[in-house]
């Protein structure tokens, strides 16, 4: 499934630049749902680990759209505090001041599904990039850059010639950060729901 995402992320990115013809810059915002993080150690791994408390990602693009097709360049941030760190059995710890931020930078491909003259059109989108990952904790901070990739859906509302709004949920998964902790090999997955509320400005 991983890999038909990317491939279709990857061959739409190539293959619509030359149908792009309106430039675009746009701005959104709204809710940052972290999923669960799951651990693995030595093989063992540990599912629902870390649980987060919502943030509110904010995303900048700059792109071009075509016929039925549009191509962007993103920038976006979010900010989530930890909630608790769940280990074996029924232990659960509540954590305070733990925070965990993401800056993106992605290349996305949308397909706008259009219906004859209607102000409203549902897309598709695909997308890859990197994600940056920092943690900080009692003022200090550590971080690592990984691959990223998202799909997602949405409707766009055309508000007058140059203006759209865009309604629009995007599933976002960076890999899985590694590192070495006391000699052992530690990975830490997880992924993102972000329902975006954005207006974006064609030229």
């Amino acid at each position: 499934m991983k890999k038909a995402l990317l491939t279709f992320a990857t061959v739409c990115l190539f293959a619509t630049p030359a149908m792009a013809n309106t430039p675009y810059v746009s701005f959104s915002s709204g809710l940052g749902i972290p999923f669960n993080s799951s651990i693995s150690a030595d093989g063992v791994t540990f599912n629902n680990a870390i649980t987060y408390k919502t943030g509110v990602p904010y995303i900048a693009a700059l792109g071009s759209n075509g016929d039925g097709y549009r191509v962007e360049a993103t920038y976006g941030y979010l900010s989530s505090h930890v909630d608790t760190i769940n280990g074996p059995g029924s232990f659960t710890s509540s954590v305070s001041g733990l925070s965990v931020s993401m800056s993106s930078y992605m290349a996305n491909s949308y397909y706008d599904i259009t219906s004859g003259n209607s102000n409203i059109t549902p897309y598709l989108m695909a997308g890859i990039g990197a994600a940056t990952l920092n943690a900080s904790y009692a003022g200090i901070s550590s971080g690592t850059t990984v691959f990223a990739w998202q799909v997602g859906a949405g409707i766009d509302l055309k508000a007058s010639d140059h203006v759209t709004i865009d309604l629009g949920y995007r599933y976002f998964k960076p890999s899985a950060v590694t590192t070495i902790v006391e000699n052992t090999n530690v990975s830490l997955s997880s992924a993102i729901s972000n329902i975006l509320l954005g207006i974006r400005y064609s030229f």
